[in-house]
């Protein structure tokens, strides 16, 4: 349902791309000097650098040299045309004719404006799942689509990228069905900004209009998902230019050596070349950039997947981040929704206090990046073999904070707010502090026992509130749990709390 990354893609292609060209061109002219208007001499140069760029980038897994790309001069700009039919991937992937295209023109101080890139507006072709399996078939459309820009290979200066589609569709058949969607229409927009030698911060954000897809489902039927609006933020800091070809080169490695010995691809590593190829790959994964942080909101949703399984959302939040500050790793969620419609929920007094809207954004943090980094090597090395153990010694020595931000659910006439974290030293041993927070409990307890469907939780909400605090219209209760003891305000509840020892 994800589909904003989809407008990313455009974007990251012709800015991973245009750089490998330009970078390679021969050496700017000073600011003062008059540009050299585009040439067949420019032109076999753009060529031969975009050839010597895919080399790199694909690690042989393309045969470069007859690469069926065109480069020619077009009154002050180039034109570059790479044609996308063929197979590739073990017969994984096959293509019919398609063209990729892009038109720039040289500026000063050797940036380049991208005037046009655009991919095909009718794409065809068969996807396989695994090697030998049966095909299934892929139809892409494209009604209208514009990507410009400006970009600096040298990376010095900022550089940034635009794009809208309108009438974007796909379809998937397959023995399982037929997988189909439409966008009405979306744009997005990105900015590279310096942040020294090699690397950038990236800034990005899309929005999506008038989606629709229907998918197969067990039996015959079909669910169908509509959603009005989607909007996307993405966030990189100090990702490495340089480093993203070696680390796709060994992936290529990877995958091509699984492919080589018979077994699934998904499959842990297991041969010594295969576990050398993850250990790399997950050291150049980890040294990409200092940290990414992403979120998504859509609205108007809207699913269908028969009398059972169909309903609304008026409003659907969802983000999360991983970052390693001063070489603590950290990872965040963040998830908000609210106006849910469904049918499962049945009419009368259980509907009238369904929550209405919940947030909440949990986060770990704790653990060192290459703690982290060298438990993970670890496990590939056993196959996962001591993966408790392994679990506890780090832990053991990297204590693990799991928190939770934000906390709002709308129960009803009450609303709950609140936070805390709990700091894990293994799976037994922990200390936690939070704090919740509640107005219209008193009204909540009264729709409660009014009701005869929901009189049984009636006791339940008036324990809470005797053990609450009151401060003006808030009931509050203050949570401490140390040595498997967990107190709230001044009651100890440890007798209700299921022992772990």
């Amino acid at each position: 349902m994800n589909i904003a990354p989809s407008l990313r893609t455009a974007a990251v292609v012709f800015g991973l791309v245009v750089p490998g060209i330009a970078g390679a061109q021969t050496a700017a002219p000073p600011p003062s000097a008059e540009l050299s208007p585009p040439s067949e001499a420019g032109a076999a140069a753009i060529d031969a650098a975009l050839r010597d760029w895919a080399a790199r980038m694909l690690g042989g897994t393309v045969d470069t040299a007859a690469m069926p790309l065109s480069v020619a001069a077009q009154d002050e700009a180039y034109r570059m045309e790479l044609a996308l039919g063929g197979s590739f991937f073990d017969d994984m992937l096959v293509l019919d004719d398609g063209m990729l295209a892009a038109t720039v023109k040289p500026l000063e101080e050797g940036r380049w404006a991208i005037l046009g890139a655009s991919l095909p507006s009718k794409l065809r072709g068969e996807v396989r799942e695994s090697p030998g399996a049966a095909p299934s078939t892929l139809a892409i459309g494209i009604e209208s689509q514009q990507t410009t820009g400006t970009i600096d290979p040298a990376l010095a200066t900022t550089s940034t990228f635009s794009t809208e589609i309108t009438g974007y569709t796909t379809e998937r058949r397959s023995a399982e069905g037929v997988q189909s969607s439409r966008i009405g229409r979306m744009t997005g927009q990105a900015e590279w900004q310096p942040a020294g030698p090699g690397r950038v911060n990236i800034r990005g954000n899309s929005l999506v209009e008038d989606y629709s897809g229907t998918s197969p489902l067990p039996g015959g039927s079909q669910m169908t998902v509509a959603i009005e609006r989607m909007t996307g933020l993405t966030r990189i800091e100090n990702f490495d230019v340089e480093s993203l070809a070696p680390l796709l080169r060994t992936a290529f490695a990877l995958g091509a050596t699984a492919r080589a010995d018979g077994k699934p691809a998904a499959r842990p590593p297991g041969t010594a070349e295969e576990k050398t190829l993850a250990r790399e790959l997950l050291g150049q994964v980890f040294a990409l950039l200092d940290s990414f942080e992403t979120e998504q909101r859509y609205t108007g949703i809207t699913l269908d997947a028969g009398p059972l399984m169909s309903g609304s959302l008026r409003r659907l939040e969802v983000g999360f981040a991983l970052s390693a500050p001063a070489g603590q790793s950290g990872f965040s969620l963040r998830l908000a929704m609210e106006g849910l419609e469904t049918k499962l929920i049945p009419e009368g007094a259980w509907r009238d206090i369904v929550p209405h809207r919940v947030a909440l954004s949990p986060n770990v943090s704790g653990i060192p990046k290459e703690a982290l980094l060298d438990y993970l090597r670890q496990a590939i090395d056993t196959e996962g073999a001591n993966i408790e153990e392994e679990t506890m010694r780090l832990l053991g020595a990297n204590p693990v904070t799991v928190g939770v931000d934000d906390l709002l659910v709308a129960l009803g006439p009450m609303r709950l707010t609140g936070g805390g974290s709990v700091e894990l030293v293994n799976a037994v041993e922990a200390t936690g502090r939070a704090e919740l927070r509640a107005t219209g409990l008193d009204e909540l307890i009264r729709h409660a026992n009014a009701k005869p469907e929901l009189k049984m939780a009636t006791p339940v909400l008036i324990f809470l509130k005797g053990i609450g605090r009151q401060k003006g219209a808030e009931t509050i209760w203050t949570i401490t749990y140390s040595d498997s003891k967990m107190v709230v305000n001044d009651t100890d509840l440890s007798d209700l709390m299921p022992s772990g020892r």
